[in-house]
């Protein structure tokens, strides 16, 4: 199947790298900006693509749509798919969701959309959204996951990962229990080396016993800034997939709280250009001084100081 225009919902960071990718290989790509912030347009029309004014005329003029939203709002974005689906009378039309949803979120979506006749494939993306060309793998699953590989010709990466719908889906929340696990951690131990003024050594200790792992980590924790809200979903996803299946998850719930808790320093700023800003340092500076991990007393003295300009825990400072 020859895919011509691509619908996205939406352009975010993943989907601003999915339209310039696919612009790049001569594919048109619409989207549904209608109530969006002024970033988001702004980002849309910085990623080439064509913004139509509702959903009716998204799955009427695409060939194949991809959900790319934050995990709790992609059952509703099915739901509204689904209906404009019923307005225009089309069958047979291609829904890929590719967030980090429950195997039981996808089986639920795969309901939805049968009233609609589409074709329903499960997907999910592994790695960087700025590397979609160059090592991110889409992985799908579903009776119908096969039509998806037509992708390759764009330049994705295309796995199957079985014939079930939810299987895509399981497979995303428990890598993803490993990368926001990761994030997590290190953000605790660093934030707790810079309170010590340890941060240079014990990154140095880090990098000598696990090479390469503390920057290959750290790129993730710069977006943490934007998309730890998104992140704490996806624990979230995690932890209902493990209780679905008479597990129960112990890391995934103490990650999640901690990306929330992130998401409500409010420290990001989107991108009109779906980038990543700053370096690993800045973005833990820009933690410790809005107070994360500390107590009430603790966050008061560090707003004093920062408001002061002093240092937290000079290296003169340190706790013997």
């Amino acid at each position: 199947m020859a895919f011509q225009r691509v619908g996205i919902l939406s352009i975010g960071e993943m989907g601003f790298h999915w339209a310039r990718l696919l612009r790049s290989h001569g594919v048109e790509v619409l989207t549904c900006a209608r109530g969006r912030s002024e970033v988001t347009r702004k980002r849309a029309e910085n990623a080439g693509a064509r913004s139509v004014p509702s959903l009716t005329h998204l799955v009427s003029e695409s060939n194949l749509l991809v959900s790319l939203v934050v995990p709790s709002a992609a059952r509703s974005v099915a739901f509204k798919v689904a209906k404009a689906l019923g307005k225009v009378g089309r069958s047979g039309f291609l829904y890929l969701d590719a967030n980090a949803i429950s195997p039981m979120t996808a089986r639920e979506i795969e309901k939805i959309m049968m009233p609609a006749r589409a074709k329903f494939v499960d997907g999910c993306l592994i790695g960087s959204a700025a590397r979609l060309d160059r090592g991110t793998v889409l992985y799908v699953s579903g009776p119908r996951a096969e039509e998806i590989q037509a992708l390759e010709r764009f330049g994705f990466s295309v796995k199957l990962v079985g014939g079930e719908i939810g299987q895509a889906s399981a497979f995303k929340v428990v890598y993803a229990g490993l990368t926001k696990g990761l994030q997590g951690l290190f953000v605790e131990l660093l934030v707790g080396a810079r309170k010590f003024g340890l941060l240079e050594e014990i990154s140095r200790r880090y990098e000598e016993s696990f090479p390469g792992l503390l920057s290959r980590v750290g790129e993730s924790i710069v977006g943490l800034q934007q998309h730890a809200g998104r992140r704490a979903e996806e624990m979230a996803e995690l932890s209902r997939t493990y209780r679905n299946y008479g597990l129960k998850a112990v890391m995934a719930p103490a990650t999640q709280k901690l990306l929330k808790a992130i998401a409500a320093l409010k420290v990001g700023q989107a991108s009109e250009k779906g980038e990543r800003k700053g370096e690993l340092v800045e973005t833990l500076e820009l933690f410790f001084q809005h107070g994360l991990l500390q107590d009430e007393n603790e966050r008061k003295s560090v707003a004093d100081n920062r408001e002061e300009g002093e240092s937290i825990c000079p290296r003169d400072q340190r706790p013997e």
